[in-house]
């Protein structure tokens, strides 16, 4: 259940990769909504305001309940079931003295602004809900429903509704999802605010390779860097670097690529300086050394045309976004509910603990029967045995099969 939600909801809320549905029975309007689109309590029941635009509960639900269940898998790994009521242990400071609780209805309202405001910025750009748009989502939509529900769109409606959230609300924020990638794209383009020049880049990036030598249980520190410096004498006596990986290199993730792209902060930061200090198609001469061993990098130039390039180019144009859409939710006028959130949430909490007891109820009620069942067919079995000869009861290898055990 949770990784099924996680994947529908972390999609819409990314902006990245869209949902979509197939079941419309009118054509969108400029706010991605279709008026006539089936629906149901949760979709009328107004939680918030932003900028004038209503939320609804399930609006709300698709986002909550998405981010309840990364915080309540954290916690259920560690045998603690009450999440909610764990003190926050982050490092925002606005979350500080709050339970998770607490936390997770925040950042579910916060997600929520942010999406409606990058949704109303998107017409300022005249980028609306039109026919590409409806098309490109439903394609990922009926990807997501086939990678998590085996292509069952009615298995897929009815998880959905133990959600507490309609189909019509994953339409919504699918469209919506698309056109905001599409307001991403757009200012992205040379001149506006999400623009990135190859100086940035440069700047802000770094493309490198490295054989990792482990200190651990079995290699000391000493001899870490003993195996290092072979390295660095083997690149000055012009050995390949990919080839010094593979023969020395304990760094799984080497493995799985050429290279690491990165900025500061997503490193240690000895290896971000470290790299920093080389300059393209340079090696380090002295291994640098962090909490893992030591580290023979070697730096590749990043520019326009080079693997890596366009990806270290998205990554800051989505951190301009990010921080054009934190200012934007800033500015924009937000009305929360809390008495209909709050008498909302206590039902839907009601209701589900209704359904697991009735689901425990019912498994109770099964092994009961499984039990009863397994119980009639020792008896007739014991009644046969009783039956057999006394040589046949004594034998080490009877002739008749002994009973299963009962199935548990």
């Amino acid at each position: 259940m949770n990784k099924r939600l996680m994947a529908l909801a972390a999609a819409a809320v990314s902006g990245i990769v869209a949902l979509s549905g197939c079941h419309f029975v009118g054509k969108p309007n400029e706010d991605g909504v279709i008026s006539d689109a089936e629906s149901n309590k949760y979709d009328e029941t107004i939680v918030a305001e932003v900028n004038g635009q209503d939320l609804t509960l399930a609006d709300f639900n698709f986002m909550y309940y998405n981010n309840a269940a990364q915080i309540q898998y954290s916690y259920a790994s560690m045998g603690i079931y009450d999440w909610e009521n764990q003190q926050y242990v982050g490092d925002d400071e606005k979350y500080t003295g709050k339970t998770y609780g607490e936390v997770v209805r925040q950042v579910t309202v916060d997600q929520m602004s942010q999406f409606i405001v990058a949704q109303q910025k998107a017409k300022e750009y005249d980028i609306l809900v039109d026919d590409d748009v409806v098309e490109a989502a439903d394609k990922q939509k009926q990807n997501l429903i086939n990678q998590n529900f085996g292509g069952d769109e009615e298995e897929y409606k009815n998880y959905l509704d133990y959600c507490f959230i309609s189909d019509y609300t994953v339409e919504k924020y699918m469209q919506r999802s698309q056109v905001i990638t599409e307001l991403m794209d757009r200012l992205s383009q040379e001149g506006e605010i999400c623009a990135v020049t190859d100086a940035e880049v440069a700047d802000k990036y770094l493309k490198a390779s490295h054989v990792l030598i482990l200190i651990d249980d079995d290699t000391t520190d000493e001899q870490a860097l003993a195996k290092a410096n072979e390295v660095v004498a083997k690149l000055d006596a012009g050995e390949d670097m990919a080839k010094l990986i593979e023969e020395y290199g304990e760094d799984p993730g080497m493995e799985q690529q050429d290279y690491y792209v990165f900025t500061e902060g997503e490193m240690v930061d000895e290896f971000y300086q470290g790299t920093k200090a080389l300059g393209p198609n340079e090696y380090t001469k002295t291994p640098v050394k962090t909490d893992y061993g030591y580290h023979v990098i070697y730096r590749y130039p990043l520019t326009k045309g080079v693997d890596g390039y366009e990806d270290a180019e998205s990554n800051l144009v989505a951190q301009k976004f990010s921080d054009a859409m934190e200012q934007w939710v800033e500015t924009a006028s937000t009305k929360i509910y809390d008495d209909v959130l709050d008498e909302a949430l206590s039902a839907q909490q009601e209701e589900l603990e209704a359904e697991q007891q009735a689901a425990m109820e019912q498994q109770a009620q099964q092994a009961a029967q499984q039990q009863q069942a397994a119980g009639s067919t020792d008896t007739d079995a014991a009644g046969t045995v009783d039956t057999a000869s006394d040589t046949a009861v004594d034998s080490a290898t009877p002739t008749e099969e002994v009973p299963a055990e009962p199935a548990e």
